[in-house]
C-alpha cells in the first residue's frame, strides 16, 4: 500500500505527455469511466495550455516521491469562481498502482492545494456507481455522498445493457475565503 507521503502532485507539463502517458487514454480499462479517450499529443498539449491561459482548470501529475514516476492525473476544474466551487477529476493511468490508495492520497493533496492556495469553497465530483473504486477513493479522501441520480448511465457490458446511478460527492472548505479564489493563479 502507498502512504500519503509516498506521492505528490505537481502541475502537469508538456514533458509529461509521452507515449506512455498517451497509452493510458487508449486503454479501455483506464478510460472505462472517462470521457477522454484516444487523445493525441497535440490535443493534450492544447488542453493543458487552455487551462493555464483561461485559469478555468489546472491539471496536476500524480507522482511517486521515491522516483518521480508520473502515474496519473488529477484535475482541479472547471473552477466556477463566482460560486467558489470546482470539480475534482482523478485518473490513475498506470494500472500497477490501482488499489493501493494512490487516488485517495492524490485527492487529499488536491484538496489541500485547492483549499489553501486557491480558496476553493467546495469540491464536487460525479461518479458512475459501477466505478466502486472511485467512490471509495473519494470517500476516503474526504468527500461525502451528497446525491444520487438513479439509472443515469446507460452501460453496455458483455452485450447487456446495465443502468447505473450517478453519485455526487462533495467536500467543503471550512476556512473558505472568497478573496483567494478570485485571484488564484498557480505558478507555472
Amino acid at each position: 500500500m502507498i502512504k500519503k507521503n509516498d506521492i505528490y502532485i505537481r502541475l502537469l507539463s508538456k514533458d509529461d505527455v509521452t507515449e506512455r502517458y498517451l497509452s493510458w487514454f487508449q486503454d479501455d480499462l483506464v478510460t472505462k469511466f472517462l470521457d477522454a479517450r484516444n487523445l493525441s499529443k497535440e490535443e493534450v498539449l492544447n488542453y493543458i495550455q487552455n487551462g493555464h491561459k483561461t485559469g478555468s482548470y489546472y491539471i496536476y501529475a500524480i507522482c511517486l516521491r521515491c522516483n518521480d514516476l508520473h502515474i496519473g492525473n488529477i484535475k482541479i476544474g472547471p473552477i466556477k469562481r463566482k460560486d467558489g466551487i470546482s470539480d475534482l477529476v482523478t485518473v490513475v493511468g498506470d494500472n500497477l498502482y490501482w488499489g493501493k490508495g494512490v487516488a485517495r492520497y492524490a485527492i487529499m493533496h488536491a484538496i489541500d492545494i485547492g483549499f489553501k492556495q486557491g480558496g476553493i469553497r467546495k469540491f464536487i465530483a460525479s461518479i458512475n456507481s459501477l466505478n466502486t473504486s472511485s467512490v471509495k477513493a473519494y470517500n476516503k479522501g474526504g468527500f461525502i455522498i451528497e446525491a444520487i441520480i438513479k439509472d443515469y448511465f446507460y452501460n453496455k457490458i458483455n452485450n447487456k445493457i446495465i443502468l447505473s446511478d450517478k453519485i455526487f460527492v462533495g467536500c467543503k472548505n471550512k476556512n473558505f475565503d472568497m478573496k483567494l479564489i478570485e485571484n488564484w493563479n498557480p505558478v507555472f
